[in-house]
């Protein structure tokens, strides 16, 4: 059984852990890349000079990662319910609802830019498409408001603020592992970790703890 450490008036505990399970860690990492790529294609969409001839294959693309960042969220929710885990496990009490709030902010943005994608997608007549698959949406076209009413205004701000946390988030995390020593990061690899320290050189980070009961 793998153990955590928790930190409770400056002193380290050993608090048993079997850690997420490896579809937990492995869809971790998963929406890790979509969320990366999915950046990176959204910024060549705009400042990219091949994409400019090319709209329609960089905005499928685009709206196609959208949806499988959709999927994975859903699933990974689910499987914390199935798991039965919490943010912040090895963490203090106020520690441990500090990071359910970055946990729960990550899911959130995730949602409300996939959903607010799919709206927008909708306005401009469009409707779904995935590999092979088309569905219309029931949704009365209107482009006017999708590019004079802000709409991707608002995406693009959800985006930056959801990759604004995301970095943070990695930040925290690399934090624990380099700096205080413990076992955030690590047991969120995708394979097993080969040892567990107990070593506090600082106190916990909530939104490290986060990424390691994602």
């Amino acid at each position: 059984m793998m153990t955590s450490d928790q930190q409770l008036d400056g002193a380290a505990i050993r608090v048993p852990d079997d850690g997420p399970s490896l579809l937990t860690r492995s869809l971790h990492w998963v929406m890790a890349l979509l969320v990366v790529f999915q950046g990176l294609l959204g910024y060549a969409n705009l400042h990219v000079g091949w994409f400019f001839h090319h709209e329609m294959a960089g905005i499928a693309m685009h709206q196609e990662i959208g949806l499988a960042i959709l999927f994975v969220a859903v699933w990974m929710m689910l499987q914390r319910l199935i798991e039965g885990r919490s943010s912040g496990h090895g963490l203090s009490s106020t520690q441990a609802r500090l990071a359910g709030i970055v946990h729960a902010a990550l899911y959130l943005l995730i949602l409300a830019e996939s959903f607010l994608g799919i709206w927008i997608m909708g306005l401009t007549g469009a409707g779904l498409s995935f590999l092979f698959w088309h569905v219309s949406l029931p949704i009365a076209p209107d482009p006017m408001l999708v590019y004079s009413g802000g709409l991707m205004q608002i995406h693009a701000f959800i985006a930056g603020t959801l990759a604004t946390l995301i970095m943070g988030h990695a930040v925290a995390a690399l934090h624990h592992h380099f700096v205080l020593g413990d076992d955030v990061l690590r047991r969120m690899l995708p394979w097993k970790p080969r040892s567990s320290r107990t070593a506090f050189r600082g106190p916990a980070t909530p939104m490290a703890d986060a990424a390691g009961d994602r």
